[in-house]
């Protein structure tokens, strides 16, 4: 026990279970098809992200959920990430509309 004093009372107010999806699925195949489409010499390498995710409620349920986001970030951009002014360029938000659209029919029809 790292506190060893009867006078401190832990209370845990947010636990999850280690969230992890396997890689061995149609959806992140499509995933990885759709980018080196629009991302020739990009490649789909699965990690672990500090902070948190609502994908534990699904992965709790036992669907598989990925952390994707389709986006080319300036450094400029990547530095705004969860700071005051975050945003993306309307181009980001177009193509990864695109992006998401297509790996949903890849799964859904293909």
């Amino acid at each position: 026990m790292i506190i060893n004093d009867p006078a401190i009372d832990i209370e845990v107010m947010m636990g999850f279970t280690p969230a992890v999806s396997t890689t061995d699925t149609d959806l992140y195949r499509a995933i990885e098809t759709v980018t080196r489409r629009h991302f020739p010499a990009s490649k789909v390498v699965p990690s672990v992200a500090g902070g948190f995710t609502d994908s534990h409620f699904f992965r709790d349920m036992g669907i598989v959920s990925y952390g994707f986001a389709p986006m080319v970030l300036t450094p400029n951009e990547a530095n705004r990430i969860h700071g005051n002014d975050e945003r993306i360029s309307v181009q980001n938000v177009r193509d990864g509309v695109q992006v998401v659209l297509e790996i949903l029919q890849a799964v859904v029809y293909e």
